[in-house]
């Protein structure tokens, strides 16, 4: 993961604004992009990426450089988000996009006989938005890892920290969330 320099966070820290524009210019679309993979709707990510720079700027000052600079956003990101979700889940109300909504450019897709390599730029966005769809079935926990590792590629040692976790129960809890994805496309023949 990219890393702002060290020294705009200091300054952040000491109040000045400009410092923190440039905290949020260099994290802000791996922000929205994580809030995505988890609320699954645009606006909403966008609303939680300012909630997330917001909760950054009133806790900046807390931050005590143990561990980088990213991983301490991408924890606060991760656990707005999880409040978040847990908020529709106990209003018995989680809004999504509809995964199989066709885009305007896409209505009519005419398949070939042979594979080409449209055809499995197709393949591998409905198998992507299958896996997306199963996220929601894993536990919380398993979410937080899957997201982390496969989606976000972040390394273990950094899900680590971010979850606060050791680095076997980090292993095994994304290998049990691969394994529910994997059963759950082996029923849709994937």
């Amino acid at each position: 993961m990219r890393e702002i320099d060290i020294k705009e966070v200091k300054k952040a820290q000491k109040g000045d604004k400009k410092a923190f524009d440039n905290i949020i210019t260099f994290y802000r679309e791996t922000v929205i992009d994580i809030c995505y993979k988890y609320l699954r709707n645009r606006d909403d990510a966008l609303d939680m990426a300012q909630e997330v720079f917001y909760s950054v700027y009133n806790s900046i000052k807390s931050f005590e450089f143990k561990s980088r600079f990213s991983t301490w956003i991408y924890r606060i990101c991760v656990n707005l988000c999880i409040n978040k979700l847990d908020k529709y889940r106990r209003r018995k109300y989680y809004e999504t996009e509809s995964l199989d909504e066709e885009k305007d450019d896409s209505q009519h897709v005419n398949i070939p006989n042979h594979r080409d390599l449209h055809d499995r730029q197709i393949e591998y966005k409905e198998t992507r938005e299958l896996i997306m769809k199963q996220i929601a079935y894993l536990s919380e926990k398993e979410q937080k890892i899957f997201i982390l590792r496969d989606i976000q590629g972040f390394e273990y040692k950094e899900i680590s920290e971010i979850m606060k976790l050791p680095l076997g129960s980090i292993k095994s809890t994304l290998n049990r969330a691969r394994e529910k994805i994997k059963e759950k496309l082996i029923k849709y023949g994937v």
